[in-house]
């Protein structure tokens, strides 16, 4: 779809006049396109329609953004002056229809803003192809003066996250102290009295403003204090530096889900320069899919670089400091003993900084509250840390007697990297979802919602690791992670928004399964070992135990999803089919399903050799597998219809042989073209389902080809044998 059209789709119509005129400013471009010459008047025309679009734009902009905070200020201090009772009830729902209304609008001028940005710079390349002027780095300095497109909301959605909170409360009093959130208090560990589900998921980047004002309504912002500039912020950088060896097994062991793979890293809020706070930390695979985080230690920059070396430094200063605060020996051991075997594990396989992450963290929770917490991570990059790790790679990317490159820092979206090579720029947000509820408790409905609405694209398992090294080292590595495959990063397909609905749509769709890690009561439960697998002998199970089996070793079917209700009202013409369609399947089912080898032998695996982990995902259905159905379907037809012409032209014209051939000609095209139909509304309703099959077809048309050799057999038999057919019916 075009740009313009999907422009006029996406308008809110309350603002239509404060759009940008693109389908003025083309027709202004119409005579350089049909190789008229475009004159100085005219070039001078378009830039001035074009600068008086420009600040219409920002005008409007601006106006609704100093009434946005004028209505926040007001209802700010209407929700104020409320005393939390019984009686004003009705007084706090208004109000908080009102500030849902504010949330809104905040949507709706972020949608406003992006698609004005894109229609401006795709009319001035329109123009710069079509004509001899060169218009772009001009309009740039003038789009840099006019920034509607570069509006920073943080300050709206921290009075948001209050007056929300307010509105919970009651009115009079806060629910949350915004300078009282620690960096790491996401990361403590969970009761044992409860269960943790972690959802993880992938959002474009148009859709992050409208993720948070939705999730605003029900959670408080976390609000970090940035020291060093002295300001509130809601979204602190934090880089992390993963370590990993020259084979990356670190990253192996994690792609192959490795039973106690470990990954070490070092991680920390804002610059690192000087930084007193960088977080050592262990990380295992269980510990990770849990959310959960028991081996770290802060370190001092200055000491990083010896202490992955093997300097005893840092360990020595810190064993003396906790002595003379006074810690218990227990501790100081455990914290010793710690140190002393991610140091040992880093010398013995030869570790060294090889990636780097940076993102933007927006924390979502009720402070003292641990049953929902997430967290929406943006601008997520990853960047190349190896120095003369690989043989055959002789770049010097950190000096000697550094731990990290000194040309990155927090200076997104790092321009000054000369080598675009060395950086990917992750073209989507990541949303985590963590639920401490009790065992019988079910998920909020606000949370199903947001799960439902659309928005969000299920990520299970995804880690910013094994992601950036799977596209950085991507030649290096034997194995990648499945949702490569599951990425869409065309970033140039703009979403077409009904502006006048609210930011949150629920969807009839059902919600996508999650993962759930439950914890029981029992401590001696929950510390029980879990039993290993042997790779060659009881990874190999009996293929009689289940029909769905590759070398012996049974995998879980695909679920089936459940059709849509919407889709079902779209459809309804083809109920009355639904009878047919569920006997014809009865009956090529019974004659199309496979037979299984029931004494199939088991298979030994050579030394080294292992069964590959399948990993089961959200499947998808492209139209054109519709499509392909349908030319099917046709084919079927064109055939039944070309068959029935012919019979009938037979039976009308011909003798008593050619009538009654052609009456068998006849009930072969008709049984041709029920199957045809039964066979499309089968697969059909296959495809819809997602379900796994069997799509091929092998009694039908071999019925088919033997009632046709019949009929011509019998058509040949009569015209030799009867030797004066009468032109009568017999």
């Amino acid at each position: 779809m075009k740009f313009g059209s999907q422009l006029k789709d996406a308008i809110y119509p309350e603002w239509t006049e404060y759009y940008v005129d693109y389908d003025g400013l083309k027709k202004r471009l119409r005579k350089a396109e049909k190789d008229k010459p475009f004159t100085e008047k005219d070039e001078t025309e378009f830039v001035e329609l074009l600068d008086s679009n420009l600040e219409k734009v920002y005008a409007f902009h601006q106006e609704k953004m100093e009434e946005i905070r004028k209505r926040i200020d007001e209802w700010d201090e209407k929700i104020n002056t409320q005393i939390p009772s019984e009686d004003n009830i009705s007084e706090m729902t208004h109000i908080q229809e009102n500030i849902n209304w504010i949330a809104d609008d905040i949507n709706r001028l972020s949608r406003f803003s992006r698609l004005n940005y894109t229609g401006f710079l795709k009319i001035v390349k329109k123009h710069d192809r079509h004509t001899d002027y060169v218009l772009r780095p001009m309009f740039m300095v003038r789009l840099n003066q006019c920034p509607f497109w570069n509006e920073d909301n943080d300050s709206l959605l921290i009075k948001l996250s209050q007056l929300f909170s307010k509105v919970r409360q009651g009115g009079m009093t806060m629910s949350f102290k915004p300078s009282s959130f620690s960096p790491f208090e996401l990361e403590e560990q969970s009761e044992n009295n409860r269960r943790l589900i972690v959802k993880r998921y992938f959002v474009q980047t148009e859709n992050v403003l409208e993720l948070k004002t939705y999730v605003l309504r029900h959670l408080p912002v976390l609000v970090y204090r940035d020291n060093f500039r002295n300001q509130d912020d809601i979204d602190p950088p934090i880089s992390s530096v993963y370590l990993d060896d020259a084979e990356l097994d670190s990253y192996n062991s994690r792609v192959e889900g490795a039973e106690g793979s470990q990954i070490i890293r070092l991680r920390w809020y804002g610059s690192a320069k000087g930084n007193s706070s960088i977080a050592f930390e262990r990380r295992t695979l269980s510990e990770e899919s849990r959310g959960e985080l028991k081996d770290r230690f802060t370190i001092k920059d200055k000491y990083v670089t010896g202490f992955i070396h093997g300097d005893q430094t840092f360990l020595e200063k810190s064993v003396r400091k906790m002595k003379n605060s006074g810690k218990s020996q227990e501790e100081i051991e455990k914290y010793e003993r710690l140190v002393r075997e991610v140091q040992e594990n880093i010398m013995a396989k030869k570790m060294q900084p090889v990636l780097r992450t940076y993102y933007r963290r927006t924390a979502f929770q009720i402070p003292g509250d641990r049953s929902v917490r997430m967290a929406l991570d943006t601008d997520l990059c990853f960047i190349r840390e190896d120095s003369l790790l690989f043989p055959d790679d002789p770049v010097v990317r950190r000096p000697d007697g550094t731990w990290r490159r000194p040309d990155v820092d927090i200076d997104f979206p790092f321009a000054n990297l000369k080598n675009e090579q060395e950086i990917n720029r992750y073209p989507f947000a990541t949303f985590e979802i963590k639920l401490e509820l009790a065992p019988n408790e079910k998920e909020p409905e606000w949370i199903v919602d947001l799960e439902e609405n659309g928005i969000l694209e299920e990520a299970n398992d995804f880690s910013k690791f094994v992601h950036g090294v799977a596209v950085m080292f991507d030649t290096r590595v034997p194995l990648l992670p499945y949702w490569l495959a599951q990425m869409d990063d065309n970033l140039e397909k703009l979403p077409i928004l009904p502006s006048s609905t609210p930011s949150v749509r629920p969807h009839k769709s059902k919600g996508k399964p999650s993962q759930e890690f439950e914890s029981l009561e029992s401590p001696s439960t929950s510390s029980s070992a879990a039993v290993v697998s042997n790779e060659r002998s009881s990874l190999l199970g009996d293929s009689k135990q289940s029909p769905t089996s590759y070398m012996g070793i049974n995998h879980p079917a695909l679920s089936p999803v459940p059709e849509d209700e919407s889709e079902r009202q779209d459809h309804v013409a083809s109920r009355m089919l639904d009878k047919f369609v569920a006997s014809f399947n009865r009956f090529l089912n019974n004659h199309s399903q496979p037979q299984q080898k029931q004494d199939q032998p088991p298979v030994i695996l050579p030394p080294g050799v292992k069964i590959p982990k399948k990993v089961i995902t959200p499947l998808r259905v492209e139209p054109k597998v519709f499509f392909a159905n349908e030319r099917t379907y046709f084919a079927w037809m064109s055939f039944g219809t070309l068959l029935s012409t012919f019979s009938l032209a037979l039976f009308n014209a011909g003798d008593a042989v050619g009538k009654l051939s052609g009456l068998v000609y006849t009930l072969v095209s008709i049984s041709t073209l029920i199957y045809g139909m039964g066979l499309y509304y089968r697969r059909r309703e296959l495809i819809r389902n997602r379900s796994a099959g069997p799509y091929d077809e092998l009694m039908g048309p071999t019925l088919i080809c033997f009632a046709l050799m019949f009929a011509v057999g019998l058509n040949a038999y009569l015209k030799f044998a009867v030797k004066s057919p009468s032109l009568f019916y017999l």
